[in-house]
C-alpha cells in the first residue's frame, strides 16, 4: 500500500468521523443527564442535511445554509423536548420507545415532502491540494477543522463554564443538584437543543461530503452510538477519542482495499472495547440515578 494513498484514506475516515462524533457528542450528553437513549438522533442530521439542501436550493450560499439548518434542528429539538421527551423522564424507557417511533415519523414526513431519492448540493470547497503526493480534498479539511472548534468549544463550555460545572453536577446526581438549586429541567432542555443543534451541524456537513437520503440517519446513528459506547456514554472526552479512533480504522480499512468491511470493523472494534471494558475507554455513566 503506498504511504500517500494510505494517509489520503485515513483523512477521508476522519472527515467521516468527524460528522459521526457530532452525533456521538449528542447522544452522550443527552443519555448522562436524562438517560434517554434517543435513537432518533440521526433523523435530526438527516434534518440538517435536508435543511441544508433546502436553503442552497433556494440559492443561499453554504454557510447561510449550514447556520440556518443548525437553527432549525435545535428548534426541532427544543419542540420535541417541550412536547415529547420531558413526559418520558420518569421513564427513560418509553424515551426510547418514543425516538423510535420519531425515526418512523420524521422520515416518512420527509419522503412525503421531498421524495425518497437522495440529495446532494454542490461541493462549498472544491479545491484539491497535492501536499507530498497526498491529494486532500478542501472540504474534507473544512469539516475536520469544523468539528474540532464546534467540539473543543463545547468541551471549554462544559468544564469550564459555571454553566458546564452546574450541568456535569446534574449528571453526577440530578435530585442532589436540584436540591442545591440548579434548575435541572431547564438544564435538560439546553442539552436536548444542544445535542440536536450538533446534529444539524453535522448533517450539515455530512451533505457537504455526500448525497443523502431520508434513510440516511439510520446508518449515522449506528455509528454514532458506537463511538459513545467506545468512549463511555456520558463521557465527553470519550466521545471524541473514540470518534478519532473509528475515524483512523476506516481510513485503514478503506486503505488496504476492504471498504466493504468498514462497517463491521467499526461495530466489531465496538463489541471488543466493551468486553475489555464494560464501561468504554474512559468510563461512563448508566444515566441519571433518580428522576
Amino acid at each position: 500500500m503506498d504511504t500517500a494513498i494510505l494517509i489520503q484514506q485515513v483523512l477521508n475516515g476522519l472527515s467521516i468521523a468527524s460528522v459521526i462524533t457530532l452525533i456521538a457528542v449528542g447522544v452522550t450528553l443527552i443519555f448522562g443527564l436524562t438517560g434517554i437513549i434517543n435513537f432518533a438522533h440521526g433523523e435530526f442530521l438527516m434534518i440538517g442535511s435536508f435543511a441544508t439542501w433546502i436553503v442552497v436550493q433556494a440559492g443561499f450560499g453554504f454557510v447561510p445554509a449550514l447556520v440556518i439548518a443548525v437553527l432549525a434542528v435545535a428548534a426541532m429539538g427544543f419542540a420535541l423536548e417541550r412536547g415529547l421527551f420531558r413526559f418520558t423522564l420518569t421513564r427513560p424507557t418509553n424515551g426510547f420507545i418514543v425516538s423510535l417511533g420519531l425515526i418512523v415519523v420524521l422520515q416518512h414526513v420527509v419522503i412525503f415532502f421531498y421524495g425518497p431519492n437522495q440529495k446532494s448540493i454542490p461541493r462549498p470547497l472544491s479545491a484539491v491540494w497535492d501536499v507530498g503526493g497526498v491529494r486532500i480534498a478542501s472540504v474534507r479539511v473544512m469539516v475536520i477543522l469544523v468539528t474540532i472548534a464546534v467540539v473543543a468549544a463545547t468541551f471549554v463550555m462544559i468544564t469550564r463554564s459555571r454553566y458546564g460545572r452546574a450541568l456535569r453536577a446534574a449528571v453526577e446526581d440530578r435530585d442532589t443538584a436540584a436540591l442545591m438549586g440548579i434548575p435541572v429541567r431547564r438544564y435538560i432542555t439546553g442539552v436536548f437543543v444542544l445535542g440536536s443543534a450538533l446534529a444539524g451541524l453535522g448533517g450539515a456537513l455530512l451533505i457537504a461530503l455526500f448525497p443523502v437520503t431520508p434513510f440516511t440517519g439510520g446508518t449515522m446513528v449506528m455509528k454514532g452510538f458506537a463511538v459513545a459506547l467506545m468512549g463511555g456514554l456520558g463521557n465527553l472526552t470519550g466521545a471524541v477519542v473514540a470518534g478519532l479512533i473509528l475515524g483512523i480504522v476506516e481510513g485503514f480499512s478503506a486503505g488496504y482495499g476492504f471498504s466493504e468491511w468498514t462497517d463491521a470493523y467499526s461495530f466489531g472494534l465496538m463489541i471488543l472495547v466493551l468486553l475489555v471494558r464494560p464501561n468504554g475507554l474512559f468510563g461512563g455513566t448508566s444515566g441519571p440515578k433518580m428522576a
